[in-house]
């Protein structure tokens, strides 16, 4: 009785608050494995190394809706990785107090643009620029949503890369450049390194956002369910999988195997984004312990 007494309603509030996340990332993947368990007993593993979709004659393979979303994100992360780390360094480092917190502020301001803002920005620019720059016919195409998603994460990345590394201790900096470091050895060699951790979060924030990211991909992709010819053509469209539920989820619901194998769709995305969460956790992990 004295234990229960020493428990306190604020207790019960914070523990309830730890438990709800994890509940409800148990019941998002029980819903997802209920629903598209029915395609994967029938079918197999044919959703994942399938090349054809077709809800008519029952064919559903996608393979080409996991490349694009991979290719897409990776591309994305490289457009937009060099920018974001460069400009936080910058903006960090370099920016006086005052001029730096106005520049981080337009940059917050343009993470909460929304996204159906840049897909129209994407059709109505991008999308002629990457046409007339290649002669093709349509503009619609891997590089175009790539070149759009790291334009849409790089303020993500930017920002928090910032904060990671304005937070390093002053002590550092002074340390270093009491060694004999220059400015720019000393960020490269100190200031980085402690400030890698919150770097990594901020990547995987940005990857969490490309490979979530829907009404603009879906404008400037092309949606066309095949794997590009050859597969490294990225003037190619595509499709990925948010694209794809995003086209098709209306019409799929209660249509049997076609709304399972969106699920499925749905349940591939959802332990990507799991495994990318659990491999940035061990690498950060590893890099503190350096």
């Amino acid at each position: 009785m004295s234990l229960l007494k020493r428990v306190e309603p604020i207790m019960v509030i914070t523990l309830a608050a730890t438990l709800l996340p994890t509940m409800a990332v148990i019941i998002i993947f029980a819903f997802l494995m209920r629903d598209s368990y029915p395609l994967f007993s029938s079918a197999g593993l044919s959703l994942f190394i399938g090349k054809e979709w077709h809800p008519g004659d029952g064919t559903y393979g996608a393979l080409p809706m996991i490349y694009g979303t991979l290719i897409v994100t990776l591309l994305s992360l490289i457009f937009s990785l060099p920018f974001a780390t460069g400009s936080a360094v910058f903006v960090s480092e370099f920016l006086p107090e005052r001029l730096r917190v106005w520049v981080k502020g337009c940059m917050e301001l343009l993470a909460g643009v929304p996204s159906i803002v840049y897909g129209l920005i994407g059709i109505a620019i991008l999308d002629e620029i990457v046409k007339s720059t290649f002669t093709l016919n349509e503009g619609s195409s891997i590089l175009t949503a790539s070149i759009l998603l790291g334009i849409m994460i790089l303020p993500t990345i930017m920002t928090i890369s910032e904060d990671a590394i304005h937070n390093v201790p002053e002590e550092y900096r002074e340390a270093s450049l009491g060694l004999g470091l220059t400015r720019t050895e000393s960020i490269i060699s100190a200031v980085l390194p402690m400030a890698m951790p919150g770097i990594l979060s901020a990547i995987l924030l940005g990857i969490g956002r490309a490979m979530g990211e829907t009404m603009a991909v879906m404008l400037v992709i092309g949606s066309i369910d095949r794997l590009p010819s050859p597969f490294y053509n990225i003037l190619s469209p595509s499709q990925t999988m948010t694209s794809k539920l995003g086209r098709e989820a209306a019409e799929g619901l209660g249509s049997g195997l076609h709304w399972n194998a969106l699920v499925g769709l749905g349940l591939i995305l959802f332990i990507m984004v799991i495994g990318i969460t659990l491999l940035s956790e061990v690498i950060s992990n590893r890099w503190k312990r350096l």
